[in-house]
């Protein structure tokens, strides 16, 4: 490259910034309007990611009902249904 060609290219990116900079001016002017469309693409995101926490919630849900229902069964019972679950369990297991 010589000379000129490097201070043609300086004086285009000089421009090319100035050009930028007096457009960011603009933008910064107008702040609410950004601000928005943030809003509104973070609204998209979320509903894409929304049925995973609404099964989380409901997971939730079954878990504190389920935990409320335990401590009223009697501790005979629990340990009878896990007693079960257990040997289910070695059943299944020998089977495969």
């Amino acid at each position: 490259m010589t000379q000129k060609d490097i201070r043609s290219e300086i004086d285009e990116l000089k421009a090319r910034l100035e050009s930028l900079s007096a457009a960011g001016g603009q933008d910064a002017a107008q702040p609410a309007a950004g601000a928005e469309q943030q809003m509104e693409d973070a609204a998209e995101g979320a509903g894409a990611g929304g049925w995973l926490r609404d099964i989380m919630k409901q997971a939730e849900e079954l878990m504190s009902g389920l935990d409320l229902q335990l401590k009223d069964v009697p501790a005979k019972t629990a340990l009878m249904i896990f007693a079960l679950g257990v040997l289910t369990g070695r059943m299944l297991s020998k089977r495969e």
